[in-house]
């Protein structure tokens, strides 16, 4: 009889105190050395918490096991993106930035360049577990509040981006991080990659429609 597969969702202690957090955040470092150091091969709650300098026990109060751990550091990814974004589209509109468009791709690449390896494994791991439906979700939530500040990226227009626009350009620059981050593209970070995407965007939003459509 095969052995039931463990969950890896399930609820643990919440950590709600500097300390607990404080914690998790050491948890989720040694997971990342570990994966980038020795690879998935290597990783066990043992060993991350031994890397962590905490008692197996202690890891457990916060995780079930290494898969939960890395669903949690994707699902941290994907709310540190987020937020960056909204931090930069989430202004008043009239103080707006030098160049909204240059300022999200910026923040985008920096988040996508950071821990590597780590992060493609995390969001590996979200949608082998059966939870992919997330990143559409954080995609369409991007996509609304897109679509509700053209004001602060496309000042020009005097109507939202229609949403067919709104979700395609959405997920050509997320492929294009996606894809950059998991070939482990050497130019990601640099000026010339910034500057291609910015372009890109730029002429995306150039030819969008000038009405909403139907």
């Amino acid at each position: 009889m095969p052995r039931r597969k463990q969950p890896v969702d399930a609820k643990r202690r919440v950590p709600r105190q500097a300390r607990a957090r404080e914690t998790v955040e050491v948890i989720f470092e040694a997971t990342a050395r570990i994966l980038l150091r020795e690879g998935r091969a290597a990783l066990n709650t043992n060993h991350i918490a031994e890397c962590a300098g905490i008692s197996v026990g202690t890891l457990y109060e916060y995780f079930l096991n290494k898969e939960s751990i890395l669903l949690a550091m994707a699902r941290r990814e994907i709310t540190r993106a987020t937020e960056a974004i909204f931090r930069a589209l989430g202004g008043p509109s009239g103080e707006p930035a030098a160049d909204p468009v240059r300022t999200v791709i910026r923040v985008l690449i920096a988040e996508f360049s950071r821990n590597r390896k780590a992060r493609h494994i995390a969001f590996r791991t979200l949608v082998a577990e059966g939870f992919g439906a997330e990143l559409e979700a954080n995609l369409d939530e991007i996509s609304q509040m897109l679509a509700e500040r053209t004001d602060r990226f496309a000042p020009e227009r005097r109507l939202p981006l229609p949403p067919v626009t709104v979700f395609v350009l959405t997920r050509a620059v997320h492929g294009v991080l996606v894809s950059a981050a998991e070939q482990r593209y050497p130019h990601l970070g640099t000026p010339e990659f910034e500057d291609e995407l910015v372009r890109l965007v730029g002429g995306f939003l150039a030819s969008a429609p000038a009405r909403q459509l139907s």
